[in-house]
């Protein structure tokens, strides 16, 4: 899950929060899910990331996300 600023959080319905995150994979929620974590990952390794640029850019999909986690996350019994 993303840790998102208050000022960045939003809580989509599961329904709009899963269209996009298979949007973002093509058709894919999974791969939805694993290109934020991907996009993530490549922030953090930059020299001049700020965690405000990111989340301001992205922060409808971060906050999709969050929703999708927990939503399937009650499925597999992850607290």
């Amino acid at each position: 899950m993303f840790r998102v600023p208050s000022f960045y959080k939003d809580t989509p319905t599961f329904e709009d929060a899963a269209k996009t995150m298979k949007f973002r994979g093509n058709g894919d929620m999974l791969e939805g899910m694993e290109s934020m974590n991907r996009l993530w990952t490549e922030h953090c390794a930059s020299p001049d990331a700020e965690d405000d640029d990111f989340f301001s850019n992205w922060s409808y999909e971060v906050n999709a996300y969050n929703v999708v986690f927990r939503g399937m996350s009650k499925l597999f019994g992850v607290a």
